[in-house]
């Protein structure tokens, strides 16, 4: 039901979500003591880590100077978009996709502005890019699998990069046909 209302645009989907959380434990569908056994504390604690390092790299200008780095390369919008599409990628690897988005859209944007070139497809490239995190264990939904599953790092890399570079390259191509540029 969360996720119909949700969708329905009934109300904010983190309010839905929070909402079908305290009604499944006030209805009693599952115990309190239960809540806190199936939480992943390891997930809350990255998500919470990665927010704050995201902060950390817009506050600091780190990701401006990435970005500029990126710009400099070439004044060629789709060469300009694969550097934002890699960065974001490398990134998300490190940290959970909305940190990765967190840190790099605002200077795509900002960027598209300045070449004179859409803003929503450098930020639908940002976003695909912020979503393709294969190559390391440490985004959270990867974390949720890793113990369970028994999966190694080397596991996520020999599945995971070429992935990542075919997903990074559908992106590329993908995105300006369908937003424009």
């Amino acid at each position: 039901m969360a996720v119909i209302a949700g969708g329905l645009g009934l109300a904010p989907l983190p309010i839905c979500f929070l909402s079908a959380a305290a009604l499944t434990v006030a209805t009693r569908c599952i115990t309190m003591q239960k809540v806190y056994e199936v939480i992943d504390w390891r997930v809350l604690i990255v998500i919470g880590g990665m927010t704050a390092f995201g902060a950390a790299m817009r506050e600091s200008g780190t990701a401006e100077w990435l970005a500029g780095g990126i710009q400099s390369i070439s004044e060629n919008p789709r060469t300009v978009l694969a550097g934002f599409i890699l960065l974001t990628m490398l990134l998300t690897q490190t940290m959970s996709n909305a940190a990765a988005a967190l840190v790099v859209l605002p200077v795509a944007m900002q960027t598209a502005g300045t070449l004179g070139v859409s803003g929503q497809t450098f930020a639908i490239a940002v976003m695909l890019g912020a979503s393709s995190s294969f190559i390391a264990p440490f985004e959270p939904a990867c974390i949720l699998v890793s113990g369970p599953g028994k999966y190694r790092f080397t596991d996520y890399l020999k599945a995971g990069l070429g992935l990542t570079l075919i997903m990074g390259f559908l992106v590329w191509l993908m995105v300006p046909l369908v937003w424009g540029l």
